[in-house]
């Protein structure tokens, strides 16, 4: 599975590889991110399954993937997220629905967050004239995170979201997408906690 590894990493569209300087032209943020609270995001991917026949052979499909996440930070160095996402390719008869949940851990470098994710995923595929199908399994992946403000970043994410054997053979799901991520923070600033006493003494 290792050479399934490279090349679902490295095998994907040009899109994707020309979004990638927006992330290093991102102005730059504030040296302590203190980044806590719920935060969600949305990305585009490119989703790769590959199925190594038992028989011998391989079955390969590339599609397009909108997702949208959200989640809690539990500390300066955990998160949990969810994920919601539907391949955008896949015609007027049929379509698949993704979903994932991930205990999520989190690094700083000044505006550059790293993370790595652990959880598991699963599919739905459905079919107007087939048998709908569903697979799951446990997932790992990592991603970058480059803040362009207190609590708006760019991102790129890899998630190997299923690897596994099934009765037709070796089964691997994975996605590398480009989004962005925005962290709800509370206004704790004097003014802010101060500012019904400002308003009663002008009012």
């Amino acid at each position: 599975m290792a050479s399934l590894f490279f090349r679902s990493l490295f095998a994907r569209p040009a899109r994707l590889l020309l979004a990638l300087p927006l992330l290093f032209t991102v102005p730059g943020a504030q040296a302590e991110l203190e980044l806590t609270g719920w935060y969600t995001g949305f990305m585009y991917s490119d989703s790769s399954e590959e199925l190594d026949l038992n028989g011998g052979g391989t079955r390969s499909l590339n599609k397009g993937h909108l997702k949208v996440k959200a989640g809690k930070t539990l500390s300066e160095y955990l998160s949990v997220e969810g994920q919601l996402g539907m391949t955008t390719n896949t015609g007027d008869k049929r379509g698949r629905f993704t979903y994932g949940l991930y205990l999520r851990a989190d690094k700083d470098f000044g505006r550059y967050r790293l993370y790595g994710l652990l959880g598991a995923s699963g599919f739905y595929d459905y079919h107007d004239v087939e048998e709908d199908v569903s697979e799951s399994g446990a997932s790992w992946g990592a991603g970058v995170e480059i803040f362009g403000s207190k609590n708006v970043a760019l991102s790129l994410e890899y998630l190997r979201m299923i690897d596994k054997s099934v009765d037709e053979g070796d089964y691997l799901y994975d996605s590398l997408g480009v989004g962005f991520s925005y962290y709800f923070t509370d206004d704790t600033s004097y003014f802010s906690r101060n500012r019904n006493k400002i308003k009663s003494i002008r009012y």
